[in-house]
């Protein structure tokens, strides 16, 4: 692919953490209409000089400049899918997509978008996104996992398009939380729990805890899960760990029964379940986005009996977007 050009209306998103392994150039696209590509630093240079002149102040100026990461995502100017699919959407989904094919450490930083002479930057916001779960944060993203990725935005897209209520919601929950717009472990604990419940049960189910823990564990049969404690290769049992954890974790929070404390931060159990959680429900949506039209439009239209029968058959899961993927809290 060539060097795109840097020209007046491109949006621009900045990072201050985004690790890519450069082993083939870029710009490479991660959904329709986004690259990742080189952060212009000429022009923001330039920007960053015009503005200290002019004694003008915006969110630009206002960030750490000196952290902005050599990356960036960029919507060339003029190239929108629909007032539905602005910048700050497409980069949203791409986003998530990064922390789809693998939860490596993100922190997000500004958008901007590109203007003329005097106004390098015709607008600036700021999106301070930090991804929330990061087991390894010396790995990077390879060039594959890029265009895996471009495939997951527009596969997300049209999960949108095609109306599948019940994967949409699911993976809107699963992005707010993994790309760090919640800060509170609590809150994100149990958006994970409902993203999960979204995917796998029914108003009709009534031993919830027992329901869910099976018909995820069966979906991620071919997964091995392993706890980072004590004895770290001591298999856990996924349906027991899981019953266990909604039946005790998620509903002493949902009741107003929690180990917290305000001094502190989250303990050691606490981020190590939150930690599997996060890849459960990840490698689920994975699992779900892999999935023909059809079913989807079953799980999504269905009820009573007839979900219930479907979500009982479900097949363990695989499909393209689940290739060479693995527990990161191994």
């Amino acid at each position: 692919m060539k060097t795109l050009q840097t020209k007046h209306g491109d949006v621009l998103f900045l990072f201050h953490k985004l690790q890519y392994d450069f082993k083939k150039e870029l710009p490479l696209a991660i959904g329709p209409d986004v690259y990742l590509d080189m952060t212009p630093q000429d022009v923001l240079d330039e920007a960053s000089r015009l503005l200290e002149d002019n004694s003008i102040c915006p969110a630009f100026c206002l960030t750490s400049y000196g952290g902005i990461m050599n990356l960036c995502l960029r919507n060339p100017a003029g190239k929108i899918l629909s007032p539905k699919f602005n910048s700050s959407n497409l980069f949203f989904l791409s986003i998530t997509s990064l922390r789809l094919r693998a939860p490596l450490e993100i922190n997000a930083m500004m958008q901007l978008k590109l203007g003329v002479r005097e106004k390098l930057i015709e607008s600036s916001e700021l999106f301070p996104l930090m991804s929330t779960y990061n087991p390894d944060v010396y790995a990077s993203y390879s060039s594959e996992d890029i265009h895996i990725c471009e495939e997951i935005t527009k596969r997300q897209i049209h999960i949108d398009e095609g109306e599948f209520k019940r994967l949409l919601s699911a993976l809107v929950l699963f992005s707010q939380v993994t790309c760090g717009l919640s800060k509170s472990f609590q809150m994100s604990y149990l958006v994970l729990f409902v993203a999960l419940e979204s995917l796998f049960l029914s108003k009709e189910d009534y031993s919830k805890a027992k329901i869910l823990a099976s018909r995820v564990a069966k979906f991620l049969a071919k997964f091995n899960f392993f706890l980072p404690c004590e004895n770290p290769k001591k298999a856990v049992i996924l349906k027991e760990w899981l019953e266990n954890e909604y039946a005790n974790g998620r509903n002493d929070l949902v009741h107003g029964i929690q180990d917290v404390a305000l001094s502190t931060k989250c303990r050691k159990r606490q981020a190590q379940a939150f930690g599997l959680l996060h890849e459960i429900t990840r490698l689920c949506i994975l699992g779900f986005l892999s999935l023909e039209n059809d079913k989807l439009a079953l799980h999504s239209n269905s009820s009573g009996n007839q979900l219930q029968r479907w979500l009982d058959s479900l097949d363990p899961a695989t499909g393209r977007f689940l290739k060479d993927q693995r527990m990161w809290c191994d």
